[in-house]
């Protein structure tokens, strides 16, 4: 039987932990080298192994475990991590867990590699929660039905009282087939400058008065939505693009803050 580069490396890997990466087999004398010193792979060359099954590849870059590249594709409209051992023979789609913080990497990259251009998220109707010229700006799509968009606003509201330079931009976020909904967020969006209060309020349960106006500000807000591949609330746009998904407790928020860009 006979195995190939990549596969020595792996069981070298494998059968010999406590050794560093370096020492995996090599067939030539000299320096010992990394494995990925002996394997490359391009783009093209990744596009003719995927074929059909993506829309485009735009990077290769080292795997995050050993013998293995990160190919990330783009399909149907997303950006996506995937993984080719380096015999280019096994395709990886999955998630990617560091036991030794339990860190989903393959989450982390998706998140990176589809930030968004926050510039084209207009403010002007949006309910702020802190000093609208505080340094960090979050924006923020709120369902006013929506329970784990409750249990995020109280962490908001905890983020914005343990530092100033946090501010939260909340555009009331209802999908255009549940009128119910829709008929809360008109209420709270016509409230002006009492949107923050009657938020509050719709969250605590508690019944909303009337719309007051006319505006098409909800409906534009779903749209935009959807132009930004948000599907789900809450939904959180960090100040460098990234979109943040769920529910997230205060310190994981100034966490992501406060991370190097």
């Amino acid at each position: 039987m006979k195995f190939s580069a990549a596969i020595l490396c792996l069981v070298a890997f494998l059968l010999f932990p406590a050794f560093p990466a370096t020492h995996a087999f090599q067939k030539e004398a000299g320096p010992v080298k990394e494995c990925a010193e002996c394997h490359s792979l391009s783009k093209e060359e990744a596009g003719k192994i995927l074929g059909g099954m993506v829309d485009n590849v735009f990077a290769v870059v080292p795997g995050p475990f050993p013998g293995t590249w990160e190919v990330d594709v783009e399909k149907g409209g997303k950006k996506v991590p995937l993984y080719l051992d380096y015999s280019g023979k096994y395709l990886f789609n999955g998630q990617v867990i560091r036991m030794s913080d339990m860190e989903n990497l393959t989450g982390v990259r998706y998140t990176d590699l589809n930030r968004v251009d926050v510039s084209m998220i207009p403010l002007d109707d949006a309910i702020v929660y802190g000093n609208p010229r505080a340094k960090h700006k979050v924006i923020v799509f709120d369902d006013p039905d929506c329970p784990w968009c409750k249990k995020l606003h109280g962490e908001i509201k905890q983020v914005v009282a343990r530092d100033p330079e946090v501010a939260f931009f909340v555009r009331v976020y209802a999908r255009t087939n549940n009128p119910k909904t829709v008929k809360k967020a008109l209420s709270i969006v016509c409230g002006k400058t009492e949107a923050a209060k009657l938020l509050d309020d719709a969250f605590a349960g508690k019944k909303l008065p009337p719309a007051t106006c006319k505006t098409n500000a909800v409906e534009e807000t779903a749209n935009l939505a959807g132009k930004l591949g948000i599907r789900g609330t809450p939904a959180m746009v960090l100040p460098d693009g990234r979109v943040i998904s769920g529910y997230m407790k205060a310190d994981a928020i100034l966490g992501l803050l406060r991370e190097p860009k």
